[in-house]
């Protein structure tokens, strides 16, 4: 049986959380704007603020796979987050050029890493299972 300060210290809620809020910072906040810009409303957003948001989400969700190493000893899904939030870190701050040399728009580099993170952070949860 576990103890209430076992308990407290359980963060194996951290990788996901971290994913889902780092996506929902980006695409939730992209959908209320366009939500309220339909109804009439304008809000000024400032974008170095809300990337900075995304991207520690994103770390987030790499430091929860990272202490779930701990547990299973798989390095994998450690290795998927950290290219997942690299390529998020990317697609908020990477030049356009760069992006271009993909021959990609920048929301396919972010979708990608938004799609690693989630995987990631799945796989985690998975092996500690």
């Amino acid at each position: 049986m576990t103890s209430p300060a076992d308990k407290l210290r359980d963060t194996s809620w951290l990788a996901g959380a971290g994913a889902l809020l780092s996506l929902t910072a980006c695409y939730g906040t992209l959908g209320l704007i366009a939500l309220l810009s339909v109804m009439g409303v304008t809000l000024a957003l400032n974008v170095h603020i809300w990337a900075a948001v995304i991207v520690a989400f994103a770390l987030l969700a790499v430091l929860g796979v990272t202490h779930g190493y701990r547990r299973h000893r798989n390095a994998n899904p450690v290795r998927l987050a950290a290219i997942g939030a690299a390529l998020v870190t990317w697609a908020m701050y990477g030049t356009e050029s760069i992006r271009s040399l993909l021959g990609m728009p920048g929301f396919v580099v972010e979708f990608a890493g938004f799609a690693a993170l989630v995987a990631a952070a799945f796989w985690d949860w998975r092996l500690k299972r």
